[in-house]
């Protein structure tokens, strides 16, 4: 009887323990994305239209965290309407599950693991907030085209006929106030348009600007 009761108690010590256990797991963002986001937006970050699931590999990690922070908090900030109710439920059962978040760690796992832009981003490094891809489409794309196929009306020259090398070299004497090589009032223009960018907190390595333009645009 004895020997019973010592195994009833002890198979009772062993549930409540696995209970506990189960009860502190901490969840890796991988994991929580794959248990619970992914059904909806995708197990790449593609998106998912037939659950109105929005893509989130085409987001910066900041704009992840904002959208994040903004579902955390109730809709408080921007986001309102039917959908974001249901990403607000979606959200009491991730935490009801154990599986809450922070929103700047989990942002950076997304952006990471899913944006093609993420080989760009240099995490921890504060003056680097933007990507090349996104320097390039807010501020260059509109001298030098979408797809760097140029915009004569504008004067500015194609650049998708230019090898990585090449570009590298005409941003770093761009960013030099063209020590090298440039001169003319066009070039002043660029070197005003350069400072702009700076001047937003859009600076950027010669070298992955380039690299990025060569990828994307280079017509070989």
């Amino acid at each position: 009887m004895q020997i019973k009761k010592a195994i009833f108690l002890g198979f009772i010590a062993c549930l409540f323990a696995i209970t506990a256990n189960a009860a502190d797991k901490k969840y890796t963002n991988a994991e929580i994305y794959s248990k619970m986001c992914s059904k909806c937006h995708g197990l790449n970050g593609e998106g998912n239209p037939a659950k109105k699931g929005p893509a989130l590999n085409d987001q910066t990690a900041h704009e992840l965290e904002m959208s994040l922070i903004d579902l955390k908090s109730g809709g408080l900030n921007q986001s309102s309407g039917t959908e974001h109710e249901i990403m607000e439920h979606n959200m009491q059962k991730i935490i009801e599950k154990g599986m809450d978040y922070e929103p700047k760690s989990m942002s950076e796992y997304i952006f990471v693991a899913f944006n093609p832009e993420a080989k760009y981003y240099k995490k921890g490094d504060e003056k680097r907030s933007y990507t090349v891809s996104e320097i390039y489409a807010k501020m260059c794309s509109k001298c030098h085209g979408l797809a760097a196929e140029g915009n004569p009306a504008k004067k500015g020259p194609a650049l998708n006929d230019k090898t990585s090398h090449e570009l590298e070299m005409s941003l770093i004497d761009l960013k030099s106030g063209g020590l090298n090589q440039s001169s003319g009032t066009e070039h002043e223009i660029m070197e005003h348009n350069q400072n702009k960018i700076e001047e937003k907190g859009m600076d950027y390595s010669p070298k992955e600007m380039a690299d990025f333009i060569e990828n994307n645009f280079y017509k070989k």
